[in-house]
């Protein structure tokens, strides 16, 4: 039986495209799967279309990921979804359900990416202790499996010089505090510290873009490539919000990035990868990169991540540093015995496995919940509420104009919306994904499905 699945996002590119997308391969490759894609804002797809199981990213990250499961699972609609976000606190201090105000999982599996996460939150919820499961993280499979473009290829793109030198700089979501939906979100985390967050927040961004601009103007043959936090507004904002970076995107040797390349190509083509505080180091780790991290004032609470990365307190220390890379194309405090074990222990405690095979592992999640699938138990129910986005989804596309939109109060916040309904790149990415991991399983001996079972009994 050839299964339908509906796998929905919210933007053609990005994180939640490229965790999905290795899993959407493998899944019509070798699960005998048909999948199509939705965009988030159209809910009313799932009633139109009437698939066997519907595909998220994630069930907590945002509103429309949580009402899509929702709705999906009150249809008897099966929901399979992964974690866009796995490398979470298990100190009690994170929530968890996110946007889920039913406090209830509508997925079959919680795919987490790591043993540590698992058990925390197996833990916490006894009654959905089978739930969870781990798989590794998805998004970091890429790394491994695909081949990126080079940095002559960018450059021509980008209509830039032919910089032989490139340092990137991943942002830190510095400008949450410049807007209200940011603020909520700082007071949600953070309750009565909240201003004493904010005011540290402002003090050390200062510092942060200080300690570039020194940095960038003292190296003028170098690019600098600074990459907004993909976190740092919500996509209805149309406004920009004031970071670490953005009164630096007029420097000659700098190229600001909001969210118009992908991450991975950024690091690919980067010598040096660098920010304030980043889980995209591990990310350059897999890519062979050395690492640092821009901290004027490093005793802060954080992540395990950062102890991986060499520390750079002032420019002083930061330039040396660099000095030193493109003297002799290393860093040695990089590759102390400390460092290289953290960034080991990081990897397997934050993304399970670095072998490409994630997605295979969540494979295994995703044919175990085909396999249960009962079309008697599906009852759609058609929703007043999600028709009429679909359709003014419809009605508003013939009359946008991104420039009008813009300036109309009442419709600024649907332009994120007109912009990235038709996910035109899905296609390109699919394709260029599949050809990547079927030479990836060509050269690991995966070729059937036998071969892939024989994976699972090793591995699950």
């Amino acid at each position: 039986m050839k299964y339908k699945a509906l796998c929905y996002l919210d933007d053609e590119q990005g994180r939640d495209a490229e965790l999905i997308m290795p899993l959407v391969c493998f899944a019509e490759m070798y699960l005998n799967c048909k999948v199509e894609f939705a965009f988030v804002w159209n809910i009313h797809a799932i009633y139109r279309k009437k698939p066997d199981i519907v595909l998220l990213p994630n069930t907590v990250g945002s509103q429309w990921y949580f009402e899509i499961s929702q709705y999906a699972a009150q249809q008897g609609i099966k929901v399979f979804a992964l974690i866009s976000e796995g490398n979470f606190r298990t100190n009690g201090t994170f929530n968890y359900w996110g946007y889920n105000t039913d406090k209830k999982y509508y997925q079959e599996y919680l795919c987490h990416w790591s043993k540590r996460t698992r058990d925390f939150l197996a833990e916490e919820l006894p009654e959905i202790a089978e739930k969870n499961v781990v798989t590794g993280a998805t998004g970091f499979d890429r790394y491994i499996t695909d081949e990126f473009p080079g940095r002559k290829e960018f450059l021509k793109r980008r209509n830039l010089p032919d910089y032989k030198k490139i340092i990137g700089y991943a942002g830190w979501a510095f400008g949450k505090i410049y807007s209200d939906t940011g603020r909520m979100e700082i007071y949600g985390n953070h309750k009565e510290k909240a201003p004493a967050r904010i005011k540290w927040m402002e003090e050390q961004m200062y510092k942060v873009e200080a300690f570039l601009r020194e940095l960038i103007s003292a190296n003028p043959d170098i690019l600098f490539i600074l990459k907004r936090h993909p976190n740092e507004t919500h996509p209805h904002i149309t406004k920009e919000s004031l970071n670490e970076m953005i009164r630096l995107q007029d420097l000659p040797n700098v190229l600001y990035v909001r969210d118009d390349e992908p991450i991975h190509e950024l690091i690919a083509i980067s010598d040096i990868w660098t920010g304030f505080e980043t889980t995209t180091a591990m990310e350059a780790w897999m890519l062979g990169k050395r690492t640092v991290l821009f901290n004027p004032d490093p005793d802060f609470v954080r992540d395990k991540v950062h102890k991986g990365s060499v520390i750079a307190r002032t420019t002083a220390e930061a330039q040396k540093l660099i000095n030193e890379f493109y003297q002799t194309v290393d860093i040695e405090a990089f590759h102390t015995p400390d460092k290289v074990q953290i960034r080991k222990e990081v990897i397997r405690e934050t993304i399970g496995y670095d072998d490409g095979l994630n997605h295979v592992r969540a494979g295994f999640y995703l044919r175990k919940t085909l396999i249960d699938c009962k079309k008697e138990n599906i009852k759609l129910k058609f929703s007043f509420r999600y028709f009429k986005r679909f359709l003014g989804l419809r009605i508003g596309s013939f009359f946008y104009i991104k420039q009008l939109f813009i300036r109309l109060p009442k419709f600024k916040k649907t332009v994120w919306i007109f912009e990235r309904h038709k996910l035109r790149n899905l296609k390109v990415l699919r394709k260029r994904k599949e050809i990547n991991l079927r030479k990836y399983y060509s050269e690991k001996g995966l070729i059937s499905i036998e071969d892939f079972e024989k994976f699972w009994q090793t591995t699950i």
